[in-house]
Formats: C-alpha cells, sequence, structure tokens
C-alpha cells in the first residue's frame, strides 16, 4: 500500500512524522486535585470549631473602689420610649430616687460638697447616648472640689 503523502505544519519533506516515544508525554494532574478537594472537604466537615475563649482581663493595679454610703448617685437612663426615648437624670437620696434636670443637679452637687460629699459616681445605662452622659458629667464638674468617678457593673457568670 501506498503512502498519501501530505503537508503537515510545514515540514519540509511532506511527510508526517509520529513524535517519538515519550517525548511530550503531560501529567494528567485532575485526579490529584480531585483528591485534594475531597480531602478538604472531609477535613472541614469532620472538625470542630471553637469560640475563643473569653480574655483574662488583669486586676486593675490603680482603680480603688469608692464607698457607695458617702457619695452621690447620679443615675442615667432612658425613659423607657425605646432606643429614641429622652434620657433621663436621677439623684439616688436617702427618701428615694428624684428626677432632676442638668441644672438642678448642678445645684444639688453644689450643696452636697458643701456639706463635704465630694464623691460623685455617675451610673448610665447601656442606651443611653454617649453625649448625653458627657453632659452629666460636665454638668457635675462644673462644682469645684468635686471628685467623680464611673459606676460599672461586672460582668455576670452564667
Amino acid at each position: 500500500m501506498a503512502r498519501k503523502k501530505t503537508l503537515f505544519n510545514g515540514e519540509s519533506d511532506g511527510w508526517k512524522k509520529r513524535p517519538a516515544a515519550g517525548a511530550g508525554d503531560d501529567l494528567d494532574i485532575t485526579p490529584m486535585i480531585d483528591v485534594t478537594f475531597l480531602l478538604l472537604i472531609f477535613f472541614m466537615v469532620t472538625s470542630t470549631m471553637q469560640a475563643t475563649q473569653d480574655s483574662d482581663v488583669p486586676v486593675a493595679r490603680h482603680g480603688v473602689g469608692v464607698d457607695t454610703r458617702g457619695s452621690t448617685i447620679v443615675l442615667v437612663h432612658n425613659d423607657g420610649n425605646g432606643l429614641n426615648g429622652q434620657s433621663v437624670v436621677e439623684m439616688k437620696e436617702a427618701g428615694g430616687t428624684t428626677e432632676v434636670s442638668l441644672e438642678e443637679l448642678t445645684a444639688r452637687v453644689r450643696e452636697r460638697v458643701q456639706n463635704g460629699v465630694m464623691d460623685v459616681i455617675i451610673k448610665a445605662d447601656r442606651g443611653v447616648p454617649h453625649g448625653f452622659v458627657q453632659e452629666v458629667t460636665r454638668a457635675v464638674t462644673e462644682v469645684d472640689g468635686v471628685k467623680f468617678y464611673i459606676g460599672i457593673e461586672e460582668k455576670k457568670n452564667n
């Protein structure tokens, strides 16, 4: 049988040549990629996720607790109308709590300072805007000789 002469890729003699054995063998990595993804999925599904541990905050070295019995306590909270409700200032006194304006607060703190009560503790609820707490702080610090403290509540362990 006679071979047909064909042109292939511009070869000079016109005959199609077979590539030499082993030259140009490509490695098929598709199965290796499949196995890699299967292992990745297996470890993702079987692993357990652990939440980060709560940080152990060191004890404050410079902070000192303030005796509430010898202090003026100012409570700041919302009036209950949601997050946009009006913020309310109350003073805690022997007979209970009374609502006061910022001007009344300054006057009452001034009276208490003249009677020897120099410490003021400001306690604010989480929903009170920070700017309003700053206004209350300014009203308290207008009185000379006053020391104000921010009341905090320790995190409860459930």
